[in-house]
């Protein structure tokens, strides 16, 4: 879910550049359409990477998830407001919703990782 919204805020990163611009002033605006391109840079090749992780079923995966998962959950954590770039579309409740379940996909991430792949001792 959150690789779609990377690829669509970057296909419509000038829509972005406009809703910021409705309620942001000047450079701010500039700024968040900036976090917006920068953050789904990195957010596309670590979902890249995660997905193949699992479907080659990489076993050092979850020592590497561990790693990186304060970074995740900010990226994570960031991104789960982008429901709300589209409270004109689907209302201020759906917005609200979609941003509540996003929250949990950082912690329901690392649950799954954690009993797929055991730690094996050496």
């Amino acid at each position: 879910m959150y690789l779609i919204f990377y690829a669509v805020a970057l296909l419509r990163i000038h829509a972005v550049q406009g809703i910021a611009d409705s309620f942001l002033p000047g450079w701010r605006a500039a700024a968040l359409a900036g976090a917006v391109m920068v953050t789904a840079g990195v957010g596309i090749p670590l979902r890249c990477y995660l997905l193949s992780a699992v479907g080659f079923d990489y076993q050092r995966l979850g020592e590497k998830f561990q790693q990186m998962f304060p970074f995740i959950l900010a990226l994570d954590q960031l991104w789960a407001v982008a429901p709300f770039l589209l409270v004109q579309k689907i209302g201020l409740g759906a917005a609200f919703a979609a941003s509540v379940a996003l929250l949990y996909v950082p912690f329901s991430e690392r649950t799954l990782i954690r009993m797929a792949y055991i730690p094996v001792p050496e």
